[in-house]
């Protein structure tokens, strides 16, 4: 009810969903598989890495007290560190820079298992990269994860239709899990620490009921919530050190008015992959001579989009600032700093993999 009457009162509200709903039914979209530089660049004599997990608690007893306080159940925390590996591998399996092999094996870190214990001896790490075959070892060195739970009441004042007062009770309950974890990559060639990182994620869930019990359990279990969040720092941290492939999606405008059987082919074109016959298409209705500006800025668009998918960034930035600067598309504006971002990164990944395709 209250959702209807916003609704009768806004037509402002109206015209952006209709306006939404308009720009959905025009748009079309693609994926791409591409190939994503890291944050750093690991020494090219590296080609195949060991995980390892050494944030196992020395004192496993301070552990499970820490768990008594704060509500996490028993072995919460080595089921997560085991997500956060099962994470990093899943990461370094989506990239073509090395080899990733995950080891099972679990080391005692520090007291408590979430600070950053002293580094591992060289022994050690080459003791572990000769029995797996490794160039380098990346390890877990600490795990700490917590949850807050928080439920507040809310008491509103509400008139039946008799114009009598009542009060209706709700209750919100909010949940915060954060993980952080210390990471670091060991390269027994040079006898170097490659990298020493501490990565802090956390994920926030809400729930509502008429009793407090009732809020709190419609909220997730928090075992599987750590394990999530784990599970993506793990792959955070994967980035981080590997080039790894992502799906990256763009838009396209499948219709443009006085254009209909045109757009309509090229857009089946581009549907089977065959973009260049979509661009000649494209092509003809951007560069017509005196055509309408607001066809022409959508067909310049979608001139970027498929100079894109083929890798052509430079031609994709002509296209998309033609675009807007001459036809003024409001979508080409911003698709001009998505475009000058992958050149970015495949000056990045030329550096870090020379010859590869971004």
């Amino acid at each position: 009810m209250t959702t209807s009457n916003a609704l009768k009162t806004s037509p402002s509200l109206l015209f952006l969903l209709f306006t939404v709903l308009l720009l959905s039914g025009c748009m079309r979209s693609t994926t791409m598989r591409v190939l994503q530089p890291a944050q750093m660049k690991v020494p090219e004599h590296i080609t195949k890495v060991a995980v390892v997990d050494r944030s196992k608690p020395s004192n496993g007893w301070l552990n499970v007290l820490e768990g008594l306080f704060t509500g996490e159940a028993i072995g919460q925390d080595r089921r997560s560190r085991q997500e956060a590996v099962a994470g990093l591998t899943d990461a370094l399996t989506r990239t073509p820079r090395f080899k990733v092999v995950s080891t099972g094996i679990e080391l005692a870190g520090s007291k408590a298992g979430s600070n950053m214990p002293p580094p591992l001896a060289w022994e050690e790490v080459e003791r572990i990269c000769g029995d797996y075959s490794t160039d380098a070892i990346v390890t877990i060195e600490s795990f700490d994860s917590d949850n807050y739970v928080n439920v507040r009441r809310n008491d509103e004042r509400k008139k039946d239709k008799n114009g009598k007062q009542y009060t209706v009770t709700t209750y919100n309950a909010s949940q915060r899990t954060s993980v952080r974890m210390g990471w670091r990559l060991y390269d027994p060639k040079s006898r170097a620490i490659l990298d020493e990182f501490v990565t802090d994620d956390y994920l926030e869930r809400n729930a509502h009921g008429n009793t407090e019990q009732g809020a709190r359990s419609g909220l997730p279990s928090q075992v599987s919530v750590t394990r999530d969040v784990a599970f993506n720092v793990g792959i955070e941290y994967g980035a981080r050190i590997a080039p790894i492939y992502v799906n990256l999606s763009r838009q396209y405008y499948g219709k443009a008015k006085g254009f209909k059987e045109q757009m309509s082919k090229a857009t089946r074109y581009a549907q089977s992959g065959d973009w260049d016959r979509a661009a000649a298409i494209w092509k003809d209705i951007a560069e017509r001579p005196g055509n309408d500006k607001k066809a022409a800025g959508r067909a310049a668009y979608n001139m970027a989009v498929a100079a894109e998918v083929k890798g052509n960034f430079d031609v994709a930035l002509v296209w998309a600032q033609k675009a807007w600067n001459d036809y003024g598309n409001k979508k080409a504006r911003s698709y001009i700093y998505m475009i000058r971002r992958r050149q970015t990164d495949a000056n990045k990944l030329e550096y870090q993999m020379p010859g590869k395709r971004v």
